[in-house]
Protein backbone atom coordinates (compact mmCIF):
# COMPACT_ATOMS: atom_id res chain seq x y z
CA UNK A 1 0.00 0.00 0.00
CA UNK A 2 1.35 3.31 -0.89
CA UNK A 3 2.55 4.94 2.27
CA UNK A 4 1.50 8.17 2.66
CA UNK A 5 1.35 11.13 5.81
CA UNK A 6 -2.63 11.41 5.24
CA UNK A 7 -4.24 7.88 5.04
CA UNK A 8 -7.57 8.63 6.59
CA UNK A 9 -9.27 10.17 3.45
CA UNK A 10 -10.66 8.06 0.81
CA UNK A 11 -9.57 8.67 -2.64
CA UNK A 12 -12.68 9.11 -5.42
CA UNK A 13 -11.91 7.41 -8.96
CA UNK A 14 -9.81 8.76 -10.90
CA UNK A 15 -11.07 11.80 -13.39
CA UNK A 16 -9.93 14.90 -14.81
CA UNK A 17 -10.44 17.88 -12.42
CA UNK A 18 -11.07 21.46 -13.05
CA UNK A 19 -8.33 24.52 -12.15
CA UNK A 20 -10.96 25.58 -9.63
CA UNK A 21 -10.99 21.98 -7.75
CA UNK A 22 -7.19 21.81 -7.40
CA UNK A 23 -7.21 24.61 -4.92
CA UNK A 24 -6.39 23.24 -1.24
CA UNK A 25 -5.39 19.57 -2.70
CA UNK A 26 -2.12 18.47 -0.79
CA UNK A 27 0.85 16.75 -2.02
CA UNK A 28 -0.18 13.05 -0.31
CA UNK A 29 -3.69 13.19 -2.14
CA UNK A 30 -2.38 13.68 -5.70
CA UNK A 31 0.24 11.32 -4.94
CA UNK A 32 -1.97 8.36 -4.25
CA UNK A 33 -4.01 9.61 -7.29
CA UNK A 34 -0.62 9.62 -9.67
CA UNK A 35 -0.58 6.36 -8.17
CA UNK A 36 -4.63 4.94 -9.34
CA UNK A 37 -3.33 6.59 -12.79
CA UNK A 38 0.25 4.65 -13.04
CA UNK A 39 -2.02 1.53 -12.59
CA UNK A 40 -3.78 1.55 -16.10
CA UNK A 41 -0.66 0.51 -17.66
CA UNK A 42 2.42 0.76 -15.67
CA UNK A 43 4.10 -2.38 -14.43
CA UNK A 44 4.51 -3.09 -10.52
CA UNK A 45 7.86 -2.40 -10.34
CA UNK A 46 7.36 1.08 -12.32
CA UNK A 47 5.06 1.52 -9.74
CA UNK A 48 7.02 0.81 -6.91
CA UNK A 49 9.52 2.80 -8.24
CA UNK A 50 7.71 5.78 -8.47
CA UNK A 51 5.93 5.57 -4.85
CA UNK A 52 9.47 5.34 -3.22
CA UNK A 53 10.42 8.44 -5.37
CA UNK A 54 7.32 10.42 -4.23
CA UNK A 55 7.31 9.62 -0.99
CA UNK A 56 10.75 10.79 -0.29
CA UNK A 57 9.95 14.03 -1.95
CA UNK A 58 6.78 13.96 0.26
CA UNK A 59 9.33 13.61 3.48
CA UNK A 60 11.11 16.59 2.38
CA UNK A 61 8.88 18.91 1.74
CA UNK A 62 6.06 17.70 4.14
CA UNK A 63 2.36 17.31 2.92
CA UNK A 64 1.79 20.53 1.63
CA UNK A 65 -0.42 22.21 -0.83
CA UNK A 66 0.45 21.77 -3.96
CA UNK A 67 0.55 25.79 -4.98
CA UNK A 68 3.20 26.36 -2.28
CA UNK A 69 5.52 23.72 -4.16
CA UNK A 70 8.24 26.20 -6.21
CA UNK A 71 11.13 25.19 -7.92
CA UNK A 72 13.27 26.73 -5.28
CA UNK A 73 11.88 23.87 -2.85
CA UNK A 74 12.34 21.03 -5.84
CA UNK A 75 16.08 22.68 -6.31
CA UNK A 76 16.99 22.16 -2.25
CA UNK A 77 15.06 18.67 -2.63
CA UNK A 78 17.99 17.35 -5.32
CA UNK A 79 20.78 18.97 -3.87
CA UNK A 80 19.68 16.79 -0.59
CA UNK A 81 19.76 13.70 -2.59
CA UNK A 82 22.45 14.41 -4.73
CA UNK A 83 24.53 14.82 -1.71
CA UNK A 84 22.88 11.35 0.00
CA UNK A 85 25.55 8.95 -1.39
CA UNK A 86 22.86 7.93 -3.70
CA UNK A 87 24.50 6.86 -7.64
CA UNK A 88 24.51 9.54 -10.00
CA UNK A 89 21.63 7.31 -12.23
CA UNK A 90 19.46 6.91 -9.16
CA UNK A 91 19.82 10.53 -8.65
CA UNK A 92 19.15 10.84 -12.63
CA UNK A 93 15.84 8.46 -12.32
CA UNK A 94 14.16 10.13 -9.48
CA UNK A 95 14.38 14.02 -10.80
CA UNK A 96 13.15 12.30 -14.14
CA UNK A 97 9.98 10.64 -12.48
CA UNK A 98 9.44 13.77 -10.59
CA UNK A 99 9.56 15.86 -13.22
CA UNK A 100 6.66 13.59 -14.98
CA UNK A 101 4.87 13.55 -11.86
CA UNK A 102 4.12 17.39 -12.19
CA UNK A 103 3.62 16.91 -15.80
CA UNK A 104 0.61 14.88 -15.00
CA UNK A 105 -0.44 17.46 -12.40
CA UNK A 106 -0.82 19.97 -15.11
CA UNK A 107 -2.32 17.55 -17.62
CA UNK A 108 -4.74 16.66 -15.01
CA UNK A 109 -5.64 20.57 -14.48
CA UNK A 110 -3.84 20.18 -10.97
CA UNK A 111 -1.41 22.97 -11.76
CA UNK A 112 -1.53 25.71 -14.46
CA UNK A 113 2.86 24.74 -14.62
CA UNK A 114 4.54 22.57 -13.32
CA UNK A 115 7.14 23.97 -10.85
CA UNK A 116 9.73 20.91 -11.98
CA UNK A 117 10.10 22.12 -15.61
CA UNK A 118 13.23 23.80 -15.15
CA UNK A 119 14.85 21.36 -12.53
CA UNK A 120 17.59 19.87 -14.48
CA UNK A 121 18.64 16.61 -14.99
CA UNK A 122 21.83 15.74 -13.61
CA UNK A 123 24.62 14.77 -16.43
CA UNK A 124 25.41 11.22 -16.81
CA UNK A 125 28.81 9.87 -17.52
CA UNK A 126 29.33 10.04 -21.05
CA UNK A 127 29.88 6.98 -23.16
CA UNK A 128 30.48 4.72 -19.89
CA UNK A 129 28.82 1.24 -20.98
CA UNK A 130 26.33 -0.30 -18.97
CA UNK A 131 27.63 -2.86 -16.23
CA UNK A 132 27.37 -6.74 -17.81
CA UNK A 133 28.29 -9.76 -16.36
CA UNK A 134 31.79 -11.37 -17.64
CA UNK A 135 31.92 -14.47 -19.31
CA UNK A 136 34.29 -16.37 -16.83
CA UNK A 137 31.95 -15.06 -13.43
CA UNK A 138 28.91 -16.49 -15.64
CA UNK A 139 30.65 -19.61 -16.48
CA UNK A 140 31.43 -19.79 -12.73
CA UNK A 141 27.92 -19.69 -11.45
CA UNK A 142 26.05 -21.49 -14.07
CA UNK A 143 28.86 -24.19 -12.83
CA UNK A 144 27.46 -24.19 -9.82
CA UNK A 145 23.68 -23.97 -10.31
CA UNK A 146 24.35 -27.32 -12.42
CA UNK A 147 25.60 -29.12 -9.83
CA UNK A 148 22.88 -27.94 -7.48
CA UNK A 149 19.34 -26.78 -8.08
CA UNK A 150 17.53 -28.07 -11.09
CA UNK A 151 15.33 -24.58 -11.18
CA UNK A 152 17.98 -22.33 -10.28
CA UNK A 153 20.12 -23.61 -12.81
CA UNK A 154 17.02 -23.53 -15.37
CA UNK A 155 16.45 -19.70 -14.03
CA UNK A 156 19.99 -18.42 -14.66
CA UNK A 157 20.28 -20.22 -18.61
CA UNK A 158 16.91 -18.06 -19.31
CA UNK A 159 17.91 -15.08 -18.08
CA UNK A 160 21.67 -15.38 -19.26
CA UNK A 161 20.26 -16.58 -22.72
CA UNK A 162 16.98 -14.78 -23.43
CA UNK A 163 17.92 -11.62 -21.96
CA UNK A 164 14.84 -11.13 -20.17
CA UNK A 165 13.98 -9.31 -17.46
CA UNK A 166 12.71 -10.53 -13.86
CA UNK A 167 9.54 -9.17 -14.52
CA UNK A 168 9.22 -11.43 -17.26
CA UNK A 169 10.85 -14.28 -15.46
CA UNK A 170 8.69 -14.63 -12.64
CA UNK A 171 5.40 -13.61 -14.73
CA UNK A 172 6.72 -16.60 -17.50
CA UNK A 173 3.03 -19.30 -17.40
CA UNK A 174 3.35 -22.83 -18.74
CA UNK A 175 1.13 -21.83 -21.67
CA UNK A 176 3.79 -19.25 -22.55
CA UNK A 177 6.54 -21.83 -23.44
CA UNK A 178 6.99 -23.37 -26.50
CA UNK A 179 10.11 -25.41 -26.07
CA UNK A 180 9.80 -27.03 -29.82
CA UNK A 181 10.45 -23.35 -31.26
CA UNK A 182 13.10 -22.93 -28.63
CA UNK A 183 10.59 -19.95 -27.33
CA UNK A 184 8.76 -18.13 -24.83
CA UNK A 185 6.05 -14.93 -24.43
CA UNK A 186 6.86 -12.71 -21.98
CA UNK A 187 5.25 -9.91 -20.31
CA UNK A 188 8.01 -7.58 -19.58
CA UNK A 189 7.57 -3.33 -18.51
CA UNK A 190 3.43 -2.49 -18.55
CA UNK A 191 2.62 -5.85 -19.18
CA UNK A 192 4.18 -5.66 -22.83
CA UNK A 193 4.75 -9.07 -24.90
CA UNK A 194 7.43 -10.81 -26.90
CA UNK A 195 9.06 -13.35 -27.94
CA UNK A 196 12.57 -14.30 -26.31
CA UNK A 197 14.71 -17.48 -27.75
CA UNK A 198 17.02 -19.93 -26.52
CA UNK A 199 19.38 -22.70 -27.46
CA UNK A 200 18.60 -26.37 -27.01
CA UNK A 201 20.92 -26.43 -23.51
CA UNK A 202 17.96 -24.07 -22.10
CA UNK A 203 15.04 -26.29 -23.36
CA UNK A 204 16.86 -28.93 -21.52
CA UNK A 205 17.60 -27.29 -18.53
CA UNK A 206 13.41 -26.01 -18.39
CA UNK A 207 12.42 -29.73 -19.15
CA UNK A 208 14.51 -31.03 -16.16
CA UNK A 209 12.82 -28.22 -14.22
CA UNK A 210 9.47 -29.14 -15.22
CA UNK A 211 10.14 -32.61 -14.26
CA UNK A 212 10.31 -31.91 -10.78
CA UNK A 213 8.23 -28.89 -10.87
CA UNK A 214 5.34 -28.90 -7.95
CA UNK A 215 1.73 -28.35 -9.36
CA UNK A 216 -0.05 -26.74 -6.78
CA UNK A 217 -2.57 -25.45 -9.05
CA UNK A 218 -0.25 -22.90 -10.15
CA UNK A 219 0.29 -21.59 -14.15
CA UNK A 220 3.71 -19.97 -13.18
CA UNK A 221 6.69 -21.72 -14.75
CA UNK A 222 9.06 -20.95 -11.44
CA UNK A 223 7.54 -21.90 -8.07
CA UNK A 224 8.96 -21.50 -4.98
CA UNK A 225 8.27 -23.61 -1.72
CA UNK A 226 4.84 -20.72 -0.89
CA UNK A 227 4.15 -20.47 -4.66
CA UNK A 228 5.13 -18.47 -7.39
CA UNK A 229 8.66 -16.64 -7.23
CA UNK A 230 8.45 -12.74 -6.89
CA UNK A 231 11.44 -10.83 -8.05
CA UNK A 232 13.28 -10.46 -4.72
CA UNK A 233 12.74 -13.87 -4.52
CA UNK A 234 14.77 -14.59 -7.96
CA UNK A 235 17.56 -11.84 -6.70
CA UNK A 236 18.14 -14.07 -3.52
CA UNK A 237 18.55 -17.11 -5.59
CA UNK A 238 21.14 -15.56 -7.87
CA UNK A 239 22.85 -13.57 -4.87
CA UNK A 240 23.04 -17.28 -3.43
CA UNK A 241 24.65 -18.55 -6.39
CA UNK A 242 26.59 -15.75 -6.83
CA UNK A 243 28.09 -16.47 -3.05
CA UNK A 244 28.78 -19.87 -4.10
CA UNK A 245 30.14 -18.95 -6.80
CA UNK A 246 33.09 -16.47 -5.95
CA UNK A 247 31.37 -14.05 -7.86
CA UNK A 248 31.58 -10.48 -6.22
CA UNK A 249 29.47 -7.72 -8.29
CA UNK A 250 26.40 -8.41 -10.13
CA UNK A 251 22.96 -8.15 -10.37
CA UNK A 252 19.93 -9.52 -12.59
CA UNK A 253 20.18 -7.02 -14.71
CA UNK A 254 23.84 -7.94 -15.91
CA UNK A 255 22.95 -10.82 -17.47
CA UNK A 256 20.80 -8.75 -20.19
CA UNK A 257 23.66 -6.76 -20.25
CA UNK A 258 25.94 -9.76 -20.66
CA UNK A 259 23.89 -10.85 -23.51
CA UNK A 260 23.91 -7.40 -25.75
CA UNK A 261 27.69 -7.60 -25.53
CA UNK A 262 28.07 -10.88 -26.51
CA UNK A 263 25.41 -10.21 -29.50
CA UNK A 264 27.99 -7.51 -30.46
CA UNK A 265 30.92 -9.61 -30.39
CA UNK A 266 29.33 -11.77 -32.59
CA UNK A 267 28.82 -9.02 -35.54
CA UNK A 268 24.87 -8.39 -34.43
CA UNK A 269 23.98 -4.88 -35.44
CA UNK A 270 22.69 -2.64 -32.94
CA UNK A 271 19.18 -2.76 -34.90
CA UNK A 272 18.86 -6.54 -34.10
CA UNK A 273 20.09 -6.49 -30.27
CA UNK A 274 17.19 -3.35 -29.77
CA UNK A 275 14.92 -6.18 -31.52
CA UNK A 276 16.71 -9.08 -28.83
CA UNK A 277 16.59 -7.06 -26.15
CA UNK A 278 12.86 -5.88 -26.76
CA UNK A 279 13.22 -2.14 -26.41
CA UNK A 280 11.10 0.36 -27.49
CA UNK A 281 13.15 1.85 -29.33
CA UNK A 282 16.36 2.26 -31.01
CA UNK A 283 17.54 5.17 -29.26
CA UNK A 284 17.66 3.29 -26.25
CA UNK A 285 19.79 0.54 -27.44
CA UNK A 286 22.25 3.21 -29.11
CA UNK A 287 22.14 4.85 -25.48
CA UNK A 288 23.38 1.99 -23.46
CA UNK A 289 24.98 -0.25 -25.92
CA UNK A 290 26.75 1.94 -28.71
CA UNK A 291 30.12 2.21 -27.10
CA UNK A 292 30.70 -1.35 -27.15
CA UNK A 293 29.32 -1.45 -30.81
CA UNK A 294 32.19 1.11 -31.54
CA UNK A 295 34.90 -0.56 -29.25
CA UNK A 296 33.64 -3.71 -31.59
CA UNK A 297 34.27 -1.88 -35.20
CA UNK A 298 37.61 -0.65 -33.67
CA UNK A 299 39.01 -3.76 -32.84
CA UNK A 300 38.09 -5.45 -36.01
CA UNK A 301 39.78 -2.28 -38.03
CA UNK A 302 42.77 -3.33 -35.83
CA UNK A 303 42.60 -6.85 -36.29
CA UNK A 304 41.70 -6.82 -40.10
CA UNK A 305 42.28 -3.31 -41.82
CA UNK A 306 46.31 -3.67 -41.34
CA UNK A 307 48.32 -0.58 -41.07
CA UNK A 308 49.33 1.62 -44.33
CA UNK A 309 53.26 1.85 -44.80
Amino acid sequence: MLHCHRRDRMLPALRLVEKSQATGKRLSDVILEFDLFLASDASAGTRKLYRYTLNKLLDFLGDVALESITIANLRRWLVVIKNSGLSVYTVHRDVRQVKRFFRWLVEEGYLEESPAQRLNLPRLPRGEPPKAISESDLEKMLHCAKSGSVRDYAILRFLAETGCRVGGLVSLRLADLDLNQQRALVREKGQKTRYVYFGVATVQAIEAWLNERPDGGVDRVFMGKRGPLTPSGVYRILERLACKAGVKRFNPHSFRHALARRLLQNGADLGTVSEILGHSNYETTHKFYARWSDEELSERHSRYGGVLG
